[in-house]
């Protein structure tokens, strides 16, 4: 392999695992060891440095056109310096789920499945153009589909079956070469992340060679995706839609919490443990903002008011003048213009609001918090994405005001409407007012929870004044001695390290820094600004992560079907006790204990019928 480098520098290593290594005489000497795959990641490397590169067609040599300061490669605490790759565990949809890559589970004769082809339509096509020779014969592995819309996740196909047999290393080899193929097909496609999210489905398990060792499959997937991870430099993320598989991903992840979370700090993940531990106790309720919803491409409020300008003429307003004022202002000025220029707008001011703001697939930070054991959850956003990723987690919730919640539902609370009802939507300064008035009862069962449970603010900026009134309101409700006491109503998951709302809220309200990172002081060009937005909301989705894993209470893994091999010695002992318990003879008269009995086992997965091969 030939790389040519700028004087100062020396390159060495193999295609896929090189390394850099500064050696000038500016007294840093650094090493980073980085896939080189595409260019893309050589960008992502050499920007921040200021430097310029220049790689052939063939990924086989590299020119660096000046030297320049490579920074610590071994600490993640700066959105400039590469951040560690990270393995997500998710219960969610794979084709309603926001990534940039999803493994295609088929075999050399291309045959896939109608779970998939079903709900996507030509999908067959694709794959048998896409298949060449060489995938089709086994020397290849992975191939991603040719000509798919740039706009959408890219599947690549991936042959996971050998002759409906797992031989040792081929889960690995596997998985490595779907993160090799999707790496370089998607290295020149534009991503909201600062690291490429790649995901992959529970594949192998229904006929694959796999599907009677389902627990061994899973710890080799955790390991599989960690290891390419690592190699290529990106994040994984394993889609499940088993709750058994899901509950025995997490304990498996919390039993290597270093290993599973390593780039949280220790404090980061304490917290994230102790947050999850509140949540598990169906004390801790998510009231979610904006920032959950960025990572699918909704836009925040004010890039959301900079489209709607785009769609109707200020006229003598001059811009400038019109971006300086208030959000509030902002808004009621266009709906106006909305309503001046209808003649020539397709839609109305609320619908256009709905179109700019609904998308078709959620990311990480939804699907994450869905799993969270809450019966209640309130947003401030317009948009469906954390219902719909609630309801393919299984875990569906009733909309307040839309449906009629019916006693013990999940609900979700969205205090400013939804894009299912235009006319409920609330963003202009007579729409707060008007919801002052109209929607107490809403605002009371808001403060009802921050009196009794333990609010978790995610992506949530503390400027709305509508949640200022609601504080204020809480306050004078409480008593002075409860006011005394160091318990704050919430926590809120800060992407700032130097936010200065916490001041304003100290004794209130608990502030935890998701990301190391200050904020920069004085101008930032928006470029930069964007740079640090996406590092600051990965870490979130980290952070998520761990919650999530330290908050999940299901053991419906234990009496599971097919899954002892994730079990410890002593689970392995309790299984085979409580199977021997499920196979006693039911007698008449304790018909009404056993009912108990029964339930209790199948919350930890045990099926009547079913065949288990170890009891």
């Amino acid at each position: 392999m030939k790389l040519v480098t700028a004087p100062g520098y020396f390159v060495h290593g193999r295609m896929t695992n090189a390394v850099l290594s500064n050696v000038g005489t500016d007294g840093f000497a650094g090493t980073r060891r980085f896939p080189m795959c595409s260019r893309y990641d050589l960008r992502r490397l050499f920007i921040p440095c200021n430097a310029e590169f220049a790689l052939d067609e063939t990924l086989q040599e590299l020119t660096l056109s000046a030297p320049c300061k490579i920074p610590d490669m071994n600490r993640d605490s700066s959105p400039t310096e590469a951040p560690v790759p990270h393995v997500f565990v998710a219960m969610a949809d794979i084709l309603h789920l926001n990534c940039d890559a999803w493994l295609l589970p088929t075999s050399t004769k291309v045959r896939i499945r109608e779970s998939w082809t079903g709900r996507i339509p030509f999908l067959d096509s694709y794959a048998q153009e896409s298949a060449g020779a060489d995938f089709r014969d086994g020397s290849k592995l992975a191939q991603a589909i040719l000509g798919w819309t740039e706009d959408a996740p890219l599947p690549v196909l991936t042959s996971v079956t050998v002759d409906n047999l797992w031989p040792s290393g081929a889960l690995k080899e596997r998985i490595h070469a779907f993160a090799e193929a999707a790496v370089d097909a998607i290295a020149a496609r534009a991503r909201p992340r600062t690291l490429p999210l790649l995901a992959v489905p529970f594949f192998g398990t229904e006929g694959g060679g796999a599907d009677r060792h389902l627990g061994a499959m899973l710890t080799a997937l955790l390991e599989a995706a960690s290891s390419a991870s690592q190699d290529y430099n990106v994040d994984f993320v394993i889609v499940l839609r088993d709750k058994s598989a899901f509950s025995l991903a997490q304990k498996l992840r919390r039993a290597a919490r270093d290993d599973s979370w390593g780039s949280l700090r220790a404090e980061q993940l304490s917290r994230a443990t102790e947050l999850g531990e509140e949540a598990k106790k169906g004390r801790l309720v998510p009231f979610l903002g904006a920032g959950v919803s960025v990572s699918a491409g909704s836009p925040s409020w004010r890039t959301l008011l900079k489209r709607l300008t785009g769609h109707v003429d200020l006229g003598d307003i001059d811009p400038v003048t019109f971006r300086e004022l208030p959000l509030l202002d902002q808004a009621g000025i266009l709906e106006r213009l909305f309503e001046r220029q209808r003649k020539s707008i397709p839609m109305g001011f609320r619908e256009a609001v709905c179109a700019e703001v609904t998308q078709s697939r959620y990311g990480l930070a939804p699907a994450l918090i869905s799993t969270m054991p809450s019966s209640g959850a309130i947003t401030l956003n317009y948009d469906a994405l954390f219902e719909d990723a609630c309801r393919d987690a299984e875990l569906a919730r009733t909309v307040i005001p839309d449906d009629h919640p019916v006693a013990g539902d999940r609900w979700l609370l969205k205090l400013h409407g939804t894009v299912t009802k235009p006319e409920s939507i609330v963003l202009t300064r007579d729409d707060y007012l008007d919801h002052n008035t109209n929607r107490q009862a809403l605002s009371a069962l808001v403060k009802a929870h921050l009196v009794t449970h333990h609010m978790l603010f995610v992506g949530f900026g503390l400027e709305d004044d509508h949640f200022h009134e609601i504080i204020h309101d809480v306050r004078r409700a409480l008593p002075k001695r409860r006011l005394n006491q160091p318990r704050p109503f919430g926590t809120v998951l800060s992407l700032d390290a130097a936010d200065s709302k916490r001041h304003i809220w100290q004794g209130q309200l608990d502030f935890i820094s998701v990301t190391d990172d200050a904020r920069p002081q004085g101008p930032v060009d928006e470029e930069s600004a964007a740079a640090l937005v996406l590092a600051a909301g990965r870490k979130l989705e980290i952070f998520l992560d761990a919650l999530g894993a330290f908050s999940s209470d299901s053991h419906s893994y234990l009496l599971a079907p097919l899954y002892t091999e994730g079990l410890s010695h002593e689970e392995r002992g309790l299984r085979q006790q409580l199977l021997a318990l499920a196979r006693e003879q039911r007698p008449e008269k304790s018909s009404e204990i056993w009912s108990v009995l029964e339930d209790a086992l199948v919350e930890l997965g045990w099926e009547s019928g079913d065949d288990y091969l170890d009891g």
